[in-house]
């Protein structure tokens, strides 16, 4: 196994007054984040609860805590895969009646904390119920999950994770209302696999066509959030394409782009020009995000999630991330590293050996592949659904130089808390995480 300490300067190639220019905008020389999503509920990753986020979340009781810890920037999920926005929206969907990304925001400023937020792009449930137009096309057929897609059919299918529970005295046709995208299966178990453990009803989930109106959309609500909240920072996930398929997205608007671009010779979907084609379309829409979030605050950062993985296989086959295209467009880079999602010895001497090798795969991919990063990088790990020397692991492995950020608070254990205070008091100090 490889060291948890790693000298990650030897691996980037990064200017270094882009990294101090990352550090001033944020106010502090080391950054200390955690991060909450407000519509997953009390627990952890696998429900969609928006009775809680209405009526249960308590903004100064978070705060409280993250204040308690040294956390001198909270990352808050504004927009999630669902598609739920949670602010005072005129374009978008906000199901919890609560402008809680403001309330937050309030609260911060009161603390002097900074935020981040962070903007689900293409995966949005919600949009593929009531624009199934815009949803991403099958270009073969295939089949995932039990069902066979056809060529021309658009790739919505069941979550993979997160289920629902139903209020309290409502039921599912009412909540059909509110949720257009819930079905009427239920998971009555949890199953063994840990990516198996949502238990409730189905909910459907769609990523969207990067070429479609959708990103008109969501060049709208960058806009609205940027010009009316006070945010340090505005950072997109999910840009990028559907990972479980290699054959999107085949509609007519991308087709006839790409022949626009390449002509009639290149083959759709197996050749070296179409994944060109789809890298370059989601880098195209991160530089319109990026130009609508500087237009409206120039002091903004703007960021992106990246997800480790073989450059070839999965980052360039699958989900079409150019890792130097949009690092060279947005601030700053978030490498997702969670390999103990993928097990934790809490659940036996099996998946604890299946996460200490995922542990050592995430070091060695970035090791490989962090020349490719051309902007400041700040890592997040997590901390729900792993245990406390597991959480230290990752904390320690991937501090890039930024800082870390960890992921989440709802699901972290009263012992991690006050390790990760102990960390941020003896590691970073508490006077390099003021924010000043």
């Amino acid at each position: 196994m490889v060291r948890d300490v790693i000298n990650w300067s030897k691996y980037f190639s990064i200017d270094p007054q882009k990294i101090e220019a990352v550090k001033k905008k944020f106010g502090a020389e080391k950054i200390f984040a955690m991060g909450l999503m407000p519509v997953r509920g009390p627990i952890g990753f696998r429900k969609l609860d928006y009775d809680f986020a209405e009526k249960e979340l308590n903004v100064k009781e978070i705060m409280d805590k993250l204040e308690e810890c040294h956390f001198n920037i909270l990352g808050l999920v504004i927009k999630d895969t669902d598609g739920a926005c949670i602010w005072d929206t005129k374009a978008g969907w906000n199901p919890t009646n609560r402008d809680i990304l403001g309330e937050f925001c309030d609260a911060a400023q009161e603390r002097n904390m900074g935020l981040i937020v962070s903007f689900t792009s293409m995966n949005d449930a919600y949009q593929g119920a009531i624009h199934p137009e815009r949803v991403s096309v099958h270009g073969r057929e295939v089949k995932h999950s039990g069902k066979i897609y056809k060529i021309g059919e658009i790739s919505t299918h069941e979550e993979g994770e997160m289920r629902v529970d139903l209020p309290p005295g409502v039921s599912l046709e009412v909540y059909k209302e509110k949720i257009p995208f819930l079905t009427d299966k239920r998971d009555e178990k949890i199953g063994k696999s840990r990516g198996a453990r949502g238990k409730g009803y189905i909910p459907l989930t769609s990523f969207m066509c990067p070429n479609s109106e959708h990103v008109d959309y969501l060049l709208d609500l960058a806009r609205e959030v940027v010009k009316n909240y006070p945010i340090k920072g505005f950072f997109a996930d999910y840009i990028r394409y559907d990972g479980d398929f290699t054959d999107l997205c085949a509609c007519s608007r991308c087709v006839s782009a790409f022949r626009e671009k390449y002509g009639e010779k290149p083959k759709i979907l197996s050749s070296k020009e179409w994944l060109d084609f789809r890298e370059d379309t989601i880098a195209d829409y991160a530089r319109k995000l990026h130009d609508v979030i500087k237009k409206e605050n120039a002091d903004c950062i703007s960021g992106w999630f990246c997800l480790p993985g073989p450059k070839k296989l999965f980052t360039r086959k699958r989900i079409a991330q150019d890792w130097v295209k949009l690092s060279s467009i947005l601030d700053v880079c978030s490498p997702m590293e969670y390999p103990y999602l993928m097990g934790t010895r809490d659940d036996g001497w099996y998946w604890g050996k299946v996460g200490d090798f995922s542990f050592w795969y995430f070091v060695r991919n970035m090791k490989k592949r962090a020349r490719e990063i051309k902007s400041p990088a700040l890592a997040v790990v997590n901390s729900v659904e792993c245990n406390t020397p597991e959480m230290f692991r990752q904390v320690r492995a991937f501090d890039f130089g930024l800082g870390i950020a960890v992921f989440k608070y709802f699901g972290t254990k009263e012992e991690q808390w006050k390790a990760l205070k102990k960390y941020a008091e003896e590691v970073y100090g508490v006077d390099a995480l003021k924010i000043k």
